[in-house]
């Protein structure tokens, strides 16, 4: 019976079959490179188009089987993300816009309320207070014009990773089935514990990671809006979603809201009780977000990586990769589990080396326990 190709030895290959060999390879490493190379800067949003579309299938489905319109189903899913999100976006952009107004407006009647707040409670001269707020306001302009810099020269990015997200959502929600096809009929039948494996760890680490966020920032969202309530602060609902919208940048982060809302209510209401507990509330919201909900929610969504390493993904993923980290964290953590799974196979308790160590020490034990009673026999006989 002749051997197949894959089964051949390695003493079998021809001088022709190693250069095929080195040829192929080479091939294949200068295709994943160019690919990388065509698609790292949008990869995120790819990712995110993918588990989207995961997480939308079945309302896209329910939708079909009324509609029996693939494409038409599939639209009106997106529909429900583009609509209220543009809204929300476009509804704080108009009053936040109206705010920087105002500010710019009021700059010096702010600096003067902010330096005799701070100078009633610190022991500076106004002077130097005004000197330094005013020092920081120029600071503050600086920075937002440096910002709107950057955000209009990565306006092209945004509008391709944009673009890139919905059109990998709708190709998903309307070609799951030939994807799924396709990929598996180029996959060899020797790779399915492996395919399985990254289907399970690196799905499941991404629909655990998004879920947390969301559910994280939406509660961010309304512990912020309920702050505002309770100390009367203007633009309470707007703060509340701009929470939600900048928690997902962890270069800007829900500090951002909470630290100037307290100087207001220190500066202008006069009331410092209120602006520490604001404060305080604040910064205790961030870090038991940073390091506790969101890593427990991701795990409890994920359902295979417990708390520690979803907070190691999540934490070490937005340190070395930025915004991104979010989600290569994750998907990283993933795809090392599902080849660590892969090569150790199933796992037996027989040959493992636990059950070894178990039967070593439950031999020690028993001739510990046997010289025990040894000697106290001994002791009794002497009694005796």
């Amino acid at each position: 019976m002749p051997l197949r190709d894959d089964e051949k030895r390695l003493t079998d290959l021809t001088v022709g079959d190693a250069k095929r060999a080195v040829v192929y390879g080479a091939a294949l490493a200068l295709a994943v490179w160019l690919f990388f190379l065509l698609v790292g800067k949008v990869l995120v949003a790819l990712l995110l188009g993918v588990v989207a579309a995961a997480y939308l299938l079945p309302v896209q489905e329910w939708l079909e089987r009324r509609l029996r319109a693939r494409a038409g189903s599939a639209l009106i899913t997106i529909a429900l993300i583009v609509v209220p999100l543009a809204a929300i976006v476009g509804y704080s952009w108009y009053e936040l816009s109206a705010y920087a107004k105002f500010v710019q407006q009021k700059h010096d009647e702010i600096i003067e309320a902010i330096s005799r707040a701070v100078s009633a409670y610190v022991p500076v001269s106004r002077q130097g207070t005004r000197a330094g707020l005013e020092a920081a306001f120029a600071e503050a302009v600086t920075r937002s014009a440096e910002a709107i810099q950057v955000l209009h020269a990565r306006a092209a990015l945004l509008l391709a990773s944009l673009a890139v997200f919905f059109f990998t959502l709708y190709y998903a929600l309307t070609q799951r089935l030939r994807i799924a096809s396709h990929v598996k009929l180029r996959v060899p039948g020797d790779f399915l514990p492996l395919y399985e494996k990254l289907s399970e760890n690196v799905g499941g680490a991404l629909r655990g990671a998004l879920q947390a966020v969301f559910i994280d920032q939406a509660i961010k969202g309304v512990v912020i809006f309920a702050l505002n309530v309770a100390f009367g602060v203007p633009l309470a609902l707007v703060l509340a979603l701009t929470t939600f919208l900048v928690g997902f940048l962890p270069v800007l982060g829900e500090w951002t809201i909470y630290l100037p809302v307290a100087l207001y209510l220190l500066a202008f209401r006069h009331q410092p009780g209120a602006a520490a507990a604001y404060l305080l509330i604040g910064v205790a919201v961030t870090l038991a977000s940073t390091l506790y909900v969101r890593p427990r929610l991701a795990a409890r969504g994920a359902r295979r990586f417990n708390f520690y390493w979803m907070l190691v993904a999540l934490v070490a993923g937005v340190y070395a990769f930025g915004v991104p980290g979010v989600v290569l964290g994750p998907a990283i953590l993933g795809f090392v589990k599902a080849v660590a799974d892969t090569l150790t196979g199933n796992v037996r308790y027989e040959t493992s080396l636990l059950k070894e160590e178990k039967d070593q020490l439950a031999g020690r034990a028993q001739e510990t326990d046997t010289g025990e009673e040894s000697l106290a026999r001994e002791e009794a006989l002497d009694r005796a």
